[in-house]
This record gives structure tokens, sequence and C-alpha cells, in this order.
């Protein structure tokens, strides 16, 4: 998408200084812009055609996403569209957070605990659904507060901003858990989930539980969204936080209990689900559980 705009979050606030702006108004057309800030947008009312990143996709009222730094977005045959917009800077939530320009930068940043049960999740362009309001409700308490700026506000923002992503990441576990529709699908879910430490393999499977391998194969990544060798990686590397940040295994035997026998291996699979070295999670995920 052709962006016309670059926006900076000192263009919207009289305080140059300010790292939070909130704002619930009436959406008309607007052509493509990127930001230079994360913006966290929640559809309160009517409709719109919004555009992100080239996807398309209709919103109404109980929709919110979280664009990251430079993602370029519009709306375009709007009705009645009304929604809160809260546009801010990571450091808002954490100082430490300053460098990340990404939602998933973001969470691994400050709920690395709660992240590592989405690794292998898309996250681009992802339009959540509020159901219950309860998204909608911490919003609006923002507002409130962004109105007034009584003592304490900007801690309120720092706790509401954490407790929304830890329910956009609830959102994005229990969407993983609506699969799978079939049982020769929950069968072999079971089957990962109880023996990842050891060398699981679908062909074994499916000779033990009389499957054609092929289908098989085909209905797990169909109602996956993944091969079955994929989502044994993601089961062992979730199992292996666990250990790296709930047990004094060292890093050579947290791989060794969730079944990895080729550490150059390991240490690839895991930089390419969490964009770390298991190292660096566990010294995140310790710091993690000393601030709690």
């Amino acid at each position: 998408m052709k962006r016309e705009n670059t926006l900076e979050i000192c263009q919207l606030t009289a305080d140059r200084s300010e790292k939070l702006v909130m704002m619930d108004y009436r959406q008309d057309d607007v052509s493509s812009h990127d930001h230079h800030f994360f913006e966290l947008a929640y559809i309160t009312g009517g409709t719109a055609e919004h555009t992100w990143n080239d996807r398309r996709t209709r919103l109404t009222a109980g929709d919110y996403f979280i664009m990251d730094y430079g993602s370029c977005h519009r709306y375009e045959a709007c009705r009645d569209l009304t929604l809160i917009n809260c546009l801010f800077l990571p450091e808002v939530i954490d100082e430490t957070l300053q460098g990340c320009r990404s939602l998933e930068a973001l969470l691994k940043g400050c709920l690395i605990r709660y992240y590592r049960m989405t690794v292998g999740e898309a996250w681009e362009d992802r339009i959540f659904h509020d159901e219950g309001g309860r998204v909608g409700g911490l919003l609006e308490g923002m507002v409130e507060e962004y109105r007034d700026r009584k003592l304490g506000s900007t801690e309120i923002f720092r706790c509401r901003l954490r407790e929304i992503l830890i329910l956009t990441l609830r959102m994005l576990v229990q969407d993983r858990k609506k699969y799978p529709d079939s049982a020769v699908v929950a069968a072999a879910v079971r089957y990962v989930e109880s023996s990842y430490g050891q060398k699981p393999s679908l062909q074994a499977f499916c000779e033990r539980e009389h499957y054609s391998l092929p289908y098989v194969s085909r209905l797990f990544k169909a109602e996956t969204g993944m091969t079955f060798r994929e989502y044994l990686q993601k089961v062992r590397i979730e199992k292996c936080c666990e250990l790296l940040t709930g047990t004094d295994l060292t890093i050579t035997e947290a791989a060794g209990a969730v079944g990895y026998e080729d550490m150059k291996f390991f240490h690839d699979v895991f930089r390419r689900y969490l964009q770390m070295t298991p190292r660096e999670y566990r010294r995140l995920g310790n710091k993690g559980a000393g601030d709690k």
C-alpha cells in the first residue's frame, strides 16, 4: 500500500514530551498513512472498510487492532464510525521497552511468560473482537483518566495497557484451542503432547492407529495451520520455555528433556520461534518473575 504521510505522536498533542494520547471521536474516511508509535484502535460504533498493509477488512463495533510502527492503513466507506484511539510509545508500559517497534516485540518484552504460549501464531494485520466488552471498558476508563490527569494516571495507563495485552494474548490462545475438528487430528495432537520428549512421528502415529499417512498429513495441516513437524517443534519449544523459567536445569538439560539431541538444531529452532536465544529468554523470563 502506498502511504501518503507519516504521523508522529508529537503532532497530535500540545505537549511535545507526551508519550500517550487518548482520543474518542467520529472517524471519517482517511487516506493511507503510517506512524512512529503504536496505535490501539477500538471500534465503538458504525462500520468501515479498513485496509491494513494491503489486507482489507470490514470493521464493526467491538473490533480492535494494535498497529506496529511503520504499518500502513486507511479507512474507507465509513458509516457512523466511532472509535477510541490509544496512541502510545512502548516506554509507557516499561522504560526497558523503548526500542520495541512491533506488537510481538512488545509482548516478548513485558509478557514473555505468556507469550511463549503463542509461538508460531500469526500476528500480522490481526483484527481482534472484544466479546463481552472488557477491553472497551478498560479503554473508556483510560479516556476518562486522560481527561482528568489526576495523581497516578501514568501508572493506571501502564497497568491497563498491560491488561489489554494479556487479554489479547488470551484470545490468541483460545483461538488456537478451537481446533481440531476431527477425531483423528485431536488424537494426533494428544500423541504429540504426550510424547514430545521422545521421537514422535506422523508415520508412527498413522501405523499405530491404522490411518493413511497422506490423508492425516493433509488434514492436520488444514485444521492446525501447521505441519505435524512444525507442531511438534512448537510444543517442544513451549515446554522448554517452561523449564527455562521454572527450573534450575541447564539449557542443554532442558533441551534434552523436551527431545532435542542436536543442540545447534535446538538453538536454531528456538531463535526462529522466539527471535532470541534460550539464555536471553531465561534472563528475560526471570526478570519478569522478579517484577511481580
